[in-house]
């Protein structure tokens, strides 16, 4: 085996790439989640007892350039990941990028996946509720 993780899993992690959501009951609080890696780049699968964790980066740079990647998870063993856009030190109203790699528990390291773009949502004060009309 070469060593990298398999081609098909990490097309897989590149296809889901990387689906951000917004959770409900955190106004502030998105999700990134990828696909599980659960093969080598031959198809063959992993051998039991070896394990697979993610690193989930983030940056401005649509070209993924190693120096701008900012990690929102490392070493993380889900493949879903909570995060605050600004505490992770996103600014709202910006496009950001997101990408991750798998490790192997034995070494092995998979490929950056491909970018994904997600717009960081601006803040806005609420909207008024209940409107009605009174006669006076």
């Amino acid at each position: 085996m070469s060593g990298c993780i398999q081609r098909r899993a990490l097309t897989a992690l590149v296809l889901l790439a990387l689906t951000i959501v917004a959770v409900p009951a955190f106004a502030d609080t998105y999700k990134v989640s990828m696909t599980p890696v659960t093969t080598y780049s031959d198809g063959t699968p992993f051998e039991t007892g070896k394990i697979v964790t993610y690193t989930v980066y983030w940056t401005t740079d649509p070209t993924l350039t190693a120096g701008s990647l900012k990690p929102v998870a490392t070493g993380t063993g889900a493949s879903t990941v909570s995060f605050d856009p600004t505490t992770a030190g996103m600014t709202r109203g910006t496009t950001v990028y997101f990408t991750a790699k798998s490790v192997l528990s034995t070494g092995e390291v998979s490929k950056m996946a491909a970018g994904v773009s997600w717009y960081v949502p601006k803040r806005a004060p609420g909207t008024p509720g209940h409107t009605q009309i009174i006669k006076l």
